[in-house]
């Protein structure tokens, strides 16, 4: 009984998953500063897989970014605020980037 227990409890702490945030980042509004209600908010959010230390994709800040500016294409985009946080599980992590921007005409 004792070592099913143990067992059990081993398995459970091994598979738990904590999420931190790390950075949270806001730019200014200047020099095109406009009302929030002139504008549109959007947001956009990519991740990074990991597993123990490997990586395949190290560009989603960047595709973050790209993705952000791509849904003003006519616009500026101003007010950036940019969240990076991370998922942690079992020997490996998702980091996620998420950002968003008041996109004026």
């Amino acid at each position: 009984m004792i070592k099913t227990t143990f067992c059990l409890s081993l398995l459970l702490l091994l598979s738990a998953c904590t999420h931190s945030l790390h950075v949270a980042h806001v730019s200014d509004f200047s020099p095109t500063f406009k009302k929030y209600t002139e504008g549109e908010l959007i947001f956009a959010k990519t991740e990074q897989f990991t597993v123990m230390g490997f990586v395949g994709q190290t560009d989603y800040v960047d595709q973050a970014y790209y993705q952000l500016m791509s849904k003003c294409p006519k616009g500026n985009v101003q007010g950036i605020t940019t969240q990076y946080s991370t998922s942690h599980g079992f020997f490996s992590w998702t980091n996620i980037i998420e950002m968003q921007g008041l996109c004026v005409p």
